[in-house]
């Protein structure tokens, strides 16, 4: 998989930055309009405390991190249908990839004792809930509040119990090409974080008409042919031809920079019975911190998670180089802008639910989502110079904002031409 994520938690002083000083950031949109939103909603929220615009970085040897954003979610009563909140929009759709069993609803994302709530229930009349038993809530920065580098830290009460499982709740990062629940926008993007022009970009990692590199179609999933990759390509890679729609930037020598939706998760969390965590609606009910510090780009790039505010794991860039059985490319720490989405679900794809003791409606609730940066490397925003994605996401505006649209194919648009798959080339 050509991406960087956690694997699955088995237990699973700078001035205020003005809101209107720049393309994409607090106070202007994705379409560079001022919105006007009473109240505190500046990118560093008024009830942050003070002592924690600055905090040590999990890394050794590295300078403290400087706040860049956060949302406190103090003002009960928030709700974040389009519209109504400058950095956050809840969904409403039915996410399909992972048959997942709910509706999200923005109905299901509030805020409440100073926490945001995200409830999953059971729904009585299921012709008002498209036809789903439960509905839950999942909501995005995307296009709204982005950023690249630096640290994503969250303060949560997991749902449920410790010895109950089936819950899915995560907090998790992507990159602003690609929406999470829109199915089109996310073909041939998700999960890349891809650069190179060889056969890492092409259907299945293998040359057309092929099965070849063998370690591509050799010990991978029993049940896909003994593949590695089952994926349809990568969409926007560096071998696009000159002149096929790709958002750039283009290099000195006429190619494209890889372009992705790469994914970091904070956490999916599943629970196993007995596990002895504390910080979940029915036990001790207490919060604690969960997050990830990253350096995008190759050679010195890191990610290093966090769980219970401790550094506990970390994959450096060297951990993610070339493999030459498979001819694929190093791939980067992911360089993309990346936005916030938290949510909570579950699916029989994810583990064992267990319906006979799990208590509903159950809650997650998050006290407060914070983004630190280093401060000679602060970069915010969804639209950077160096990854631009704005010109693109109006271009195809449709598969970013119709679930409907599952497919590039659906959406009948031409996929870029990729220069290794045709005989011709770029001819």
């Amino acid at each position: 998989m050509l991406f960087a994520g956690f694997p699955l938690l088995s237990h699973f002083m700078t001035p205020k930055l003005t809101t209107q000083g720049g393309f994409n950031l607090g106070g202007i949109n994705a379409t560079g309009q001022i919105a006007k939103f009473p109240g505190n909603f500046g990118l560093i929220d008024e009830d942050t405390p003070r002592e924690a615009y600055t905090r040590k970085s999990y890394m050794p040897d590295t300078e403290d991190l400087v706040l860049v954003f956060s949302d406190e979610f103090n003002r009960d009563g928030r709700t974040f249908y389009p519209g109504d909140d400058p950095f956050w929009e809840a969904v409403d759709l039915h996410y399909w990839g992972t048959n997942d069993l709910e509706w999200y609803d923005p109905a299901g994302a509030s805020t409440k004792d100073g926490t945001l709530r995200l409830t999953l229930e059971r729904v009585n009349d299921t012709a008002s809930n498209h036809d789903l038993q439960y509905r839950s809530g999942m909501i995005q920065s995307w296009n709204k509040f982005c950023f690249t580098g630096g640290l994503l830290e969250a303060s949560v009460q997991l749902p449920g119990s410790t010895n109950v499982g089936g819950l899915w709740p995560a907090v998790w990062a992507m990159g602003n090409l690609g929406r999470a629940g829109f199915g089109g926008s996310l073909d041939g993007m998700w999960p890349y974080t891809y650069d190179s022009c060889d056969v890492g970009t092409l259907p299945n990692q293998t040359y057309p008409g092929t099965r070849t590199p063998e370690a591509a179609v050799s010990g991978g999933d029993r049940a896909n042919g003994d593949v590695l990759s089952y994926l349809p390509g990568q969409r926007l890679s560096a071998c696009t031809c000159p002149n096929e729609s790709h958002p750039g930037p283009m290099r000195a020598d006429g190619s494209y920079v890889g372009r992705a939706a790469p994914e970091i998760d904070v956490f999916e969390a599943l629970v196993e019975n007995g596990v002895g965590m504390d910080c979940y609606e029915l036990e001790k009910g207490c919060h604690t911190v969960y997050g990830f510090e990253y350096k995008p780009g190759f050679d010195d790039g890191y990610i290093t998670w966090i769980n219970d505010d401790k550094a506990v794991w970390t994959i450096t860039a060297a951990g993610m180089g070339r493999d030459d059985r498979t001819e694929i490319g190093p791939r980067p720490i992911p360089q993309e802008p990346m936005y916030i989405i938290a949510n909570l679900g579950f699916s029989l794809n994810f583990g064992n639910i267990d319906f006979d003791n799990l208590q509903l409606p159950t809650y997650m609730s998050i006290d407060y989502i914070r983004v630190y940066q280093h401060k000679d490397k602060v970069n915010i925003g969804c639209d950077p110079i160096d990854f631009p994605t704005s010109d693109y996401i109006n271009t195809y505006y449709r598969a970013y904002t119709n679930p409907n649209i599952t497919t590039w194919q659906q959406f009948e648009q031409p996929w870029p031409k990729n220069r290794l798959a045709s005989p011709d080339g770029c001819e």
